[in-house]
């Protein structure tokens, strides 16, 4: 019996304690013993629509640094305001990933891949991963060549469709196509537009719906992981082991495709080529990183890294520039007087096409497709304008807060491609502008994404003009919530400008 009672203080007591917050700890809501923050934030979220608008909301009534308390899950400081997010971002202490329950076991249950891995593992893998792509033309006029004929297939495909009548699966059919100039280098093939494939339109399928069903925070399988074995359906687990198979078992044929058909000595896409770096470290009898599991993950980061920020990108654009047609007319007239009808935009010409980067930058800002960094974790004990961060902290930088200052924006609020463009007329970058985040972990496909978008966008708007179709209703321009923010739905009239 007493021994019965004493192990019931000790719970309450270690309850109690880690309900309490630190005397430096960040402020925040108080929450509630074990759950933590968790209703607050889903309150707030239920409130506002999006994660990133309550992160907002927190830092408007509690500071730069909150902090919060989700479940058994280690802390998480939602960073906000650009003086903080420069520091958190740039600061190497903070430049670790988290090693919650799911972290690990979206790829098998050990950290793999480059998007939630750090120090030695993601080192390696990062340098690798860069090396080999640039030496397959990533960020060369090769790449742009590759990006330009998938555009020039989009533009047809659209054109075809465009016959039909009104389009409402502008997403997937750009999504292909964003797809494919990545997939050449890393898989050394390319996806037919024109023709079906239920299988890629399956893993795109299974991948969007991994993204928009999950959010930064990790949800609730991140906060009490030990529900999945009391409640496997409620909490998604039953749903996400089953299309976790289903994507590993895509890339893992790819894996075998190549390994069935590869030649000694030659490499014809990043897969050969680490494929080829695993048979030397394995021949020298070198502790390495480079595994089969290891690729699986580094292609499947890429694959989903390589399409959703890019392909949400466009179809923002397409979805405010139906909305803002007079910002669409000044483009088009701006595309005619540089390029003409025929003449394929390229990079070269980004320059003298300041109102339509200027468009890009506006919807970047305000649409805000990546609305905080990646969760980043705290690699030691310190401290973050005079807080105390903990060693294994999670921490959010909130890009969504930097992108709707009133203070430096004035007008946040309001689609204004105008303010990027000076007295001049040119073009000018705004550093407030973070799209690709900052510091060792900044976006690694930066350079391919921003050529993507350039590219697409010039190549549809040179070729059609676009409008919402008729009694289409209201159309909301934030967009969907997940892991990232995805453009609404909408019907869309593409017409062949003449």
């Amino acid at each position: 019996m007493w021994l019965i009672i004493c192990l019931a203080i000790i719970l309450i007591v270690k309850i109690v304690s880690g309900w309490q917050r630190p005397l430096k700890f960040p402020p925040g809501p108080c929450g509630l013993p074990i759950l933590g923050n968790i209703l607050d934030v889903k309150r707030l979220v239920n409130e506002t629509k999006f994660y990133s608008h309550a992160w907002c909301r927190l830092a408007n009534i509690y500071g730069p640094i909150v902090g919060l308390k989700l479940g058994i899950a280690e802390p998480l400081i939602i960073v906000s305001g650009r003086d903080a997010v420069i520091e958190m971002m740039n600061r190497p202490e903070f430049d670790g990933r988290p090693d919650g329950f799911l972290h690990r076991h979206r790829t098998g249950g050990v950290r793999r891949g480059v998007i939630f891995t750090d120090g030695d593992v993601w080192r390696d893998q990062r340098r690798f991963v860069l090396r080999t792509l640039k030496e397959f033309g990533f960020g060369r006029i090769a790449m742009e060549d590759i990006i330009l004929k998938d555009a020039v297939s989009l533009t047809s495909i659209i054109e075809s469709l465009s016959k039909s009548g009104p389009i409402t699966n502008l997403h997937n059919i750009t999504s292909i196509a964003v797809l494919n100039s990545l997939w050449t280098l890393v898989a050394g093939s390319r996806f037919d537009l024109d023709k079906e494939n239920p299988k890629l339109m399956e893993i795109l399928s299974i991948v969007n719906d991994l993204i928009r069903n999950s959010n930064v925070t990790g949800g609730i399988l991140t906060h009490l992981p030990f529900l999945r074995h009391i409640m496997p359906g409620f909490t998604g687990f039953t749903v996400l082991n089953q299309r976790l198979a289903q994507t590993s078992q895509f890339f893992w044929s790819e894996i075998t495709r190549h390994k069935q058909t590869k030649t000694q000595g030659e490499f014809k896409d990043f897969i050969d080529v680490y494929l080829a770096e695993m048979d030397t470290k394995q021949s020298n009898s070198v502790i390495s990183y480079f595994d089969e599991e290891q690729l699986i993950s580094i292609v499947k980061d890429l694959f989903t890294a390589g399409v959703e920020t890019t392909n949400n990108t466009i179809g923002f654009i397409i979805t405010y520039l139906v909305v803002k047609q007079d910002v669409q007319r000044k483009v088009h007239e701006e595309i005619e007087r540089v390029l003409g009808k025929e003449a394929l935009p390229r990079i070269a010409y980004k320059n003298q096409l300041p109102y339509l980067n200027a468009t890009i930058a506006e919807v970047s800002r305000l649409a805000n497709v990546g609305p905080t960094s990646i969760p980043h974790r705290a690699m030691m004990d310190t401290t973050l304008l005079g807080y105390e961060i903990k060693k294994n902290y999670t921490l959010l930088a909130n890009f969504r807060s930097v992108h709707m200052d009133e203070k430096h924006w004035g007008d946040p609020r309001e689609f204004r491609p105008e303010r990027f463009i000076n007295d001049k007329g040119e073009y000018v970058e705004d550093p407030w502008v973070i799209t690709f985040g900052l510091g060792r972990r900044k976006c690694l496909g930066e350079i391919l994404a921003r050529n993507s978008v350039f590219l697409f966008t010039a190549c549809l708007l040179q070729k059609f003009h676009f409008v919402l179709s008729p009694n289409h209703p209201d159309l909301i321009l934030d967009g969907v919530d997940g892991f990232t923010i995805a453009p609404p739905n909408i019907s869309i009239i593409a017409i062949k400008r003449t």
